[in-house]
């Protein structure tokens, strides 16, 4: 499940600082590149969370919101993919088969 969210980047005395209008919290970076890399990481974890938690995600707040911002503000989209981090949990099913299958089954063991 990819998803993509505004991002506000400001720039600080040594970096930039990352907020996300639509989650708590926040990241920096010293540089932008490290600010755009670790506001990527950040939304990858918080959305993994939120499924995880089974907490419902929200949606994105339209970019037209963002309009007045400070000179030193820069507004983005980045986008999350939490698949690679999100719990994966096996699920036990007992399922029945055709005799056929089974003797298939074990015949090919």
């Amino acid at each position: 499940m990819k998803k993509s969210y505004p991002v506000i980047f400001s720039a600080e005395v040594n970096g930039y600082s990352v907020v996300f209008p639509d989650f708590a919290g926040a990241t920096q970076g010293d540089n932008f590149e490290e600010a755009m890399s670790n506001a990527k990481e950040f939304l990858d974890e918080i959305l993994a969370y939120y499924i995880d938690e089974d907490i419902p995600v929200p949606s994105p707040t339209d970019l037209q919101q963002l309009k007045n911002l400070d000179n030193n503000e820069i507004v983005s989209l980045i986008q999350g993919n939490p698949s690679p981090i999100v719990q994966k949990k096996d699920v036990r099913k007992n399922v029945t088969v055709p005799d056929w299958l089974v003797v298939r089954g074990k015949k090919i063991k």
